[in-house]
């Protein structure tokens, strides 16, 4: 299994939502964060720009597609908009059942694309 997380700006949050359901994944986590990476916010008194920490755990072999789906989606051409990551994850587990989560589990909340 993976893990990918994208920080992009919260202007992009909906078209970014929309091309991730579109592709079938529906089973993401997002938190409003701010911070200051390529890009500070000059108009700001402490110079730091709003944007969403997005958080998709994926079968191991979707996640380059899932990158790119976000990649995409988030993609304004403009200075600092935000990354992609791809973490590896070691255990997955679900709470209401204490079982260990599935390649398959995820595929089942998060969409398969076309290989």
């Amino acid at each position: 299994m993976k893990k990918v997380t994208a920080i992009f700006d919260e202007m992009v949050l909906t078209r970014v939502e929309e091309a991730l359901l579109s592709h079938g994944y529906k089973g993401f986590t997002i938190h409003k964060a701010t911070g200051r990476g390529a890009y500070a916010d000059t108009y700001n008194r402490n110079h730091l720009s709003a944007h969403i920490v997005m958080t998709i755990y994926v079968a191991f072999d979707d996640a380059e597609h899932v990158a790119k789906v976000l990649l995409d989606a988030a993609h304004t051409n403009v200075e600092g908009e935000g990354l992609v990551s791809v973490s590896p994850v070691d255990n997955l587990y679900w709470i209401n059942s204490k079982s260990e989560a599935s390649a398959e589990d995820l595929r089942s909340i998060g969409g398969q694309h076309e290989k």
